[in-house]
C-alpha cells in the first residue's frame, strides 16, 4: 500500500519493507496529518532535510500562542486551537464551533453535534491530535 502511494505521488518506483508495527505507525501518522503514506514519508524527509535532525516538534503555535489541533470523528475532521495557558479548546467551524473550557468539554460538544445518540463523554486529552506532530494532545499537557 505505501509503495503504491509513494509511486503515485512522486512518479518514482520505491519499495519499502515495513514491519506490521511500523506500517501501523505510518498509517496512524497519515490519518493524523490528513495525508497518504507517501505524504508521511515526504513530511518526515522535509523535516530531516531541513537540518532539524531531532525529533518532530511537539506542537506549533498559531496566533496568540494557541496550538493547532484537530479530531477525526464520524468521517469529519474538526479543526481547533488549544490554549496551553487556559487549557481551553476553540473549535473553529462546524456544528460544535465555539470555545470550551477544557479539551474534554470540546470533545463532548463534537460527539453531541455529530452523533447525538452516543454517550458523549470522552477524554479530551486523547481525543484531540496536535497538528504539527500527529501526537495526542496529552503529549503537550503540563502538570
Amino acid at each position: 500500500m505505501l509503495n503504491e502511494e509513494v509511486n503515485r505521488r512522486t512518479g518514482a518506483h520505491v519499495e519499502f519493507k515495513l514491519s506490521k508495527e511500523d506500517e501501523a505507525k505510518v498509517t496512524l501518522l497519515a490519518r493524523a496529518w490528513g495525508v497518504d503514506g507517501g505524504g508521511v514519508v515526504h513530511r518526515l524527509l522535509e523535516h530531516f532535510e531541513g537540518g532539524a535532525g531531532g525529533p518532530m516538534p511537539a506542537a506549533s503555535t498559531v496566533a496568540g500562542g494557541a496550538v493547532g489541533v484537530h479530531a477525526r470523528y464520524d468521517g469529519h475532521r474538526i479543526a481547533a486551537e488549544f490554549d496551553p495557558a487556559s487549557e481551553s479548546v476553540t473549535i473553529l467551524a462546524g456544528p460544535a464551533e465555539g470555545r470550551y473550557k477544557s479539551p474534554s468539554g470540546a470533545a463532548t460538544a463534537v460527539l453531541q453535534a455529530y452523533n447525538p445518540g452516543v454517550a458523549p463523554h470522552r477524554n479530551g486529552w486523547s481525543f484531540w491530535v496536535v497538528d504539527a506532530s500527529g501526537a495526542r494532545l496529552q503529549s503537550i499537557r503540563h502538570g
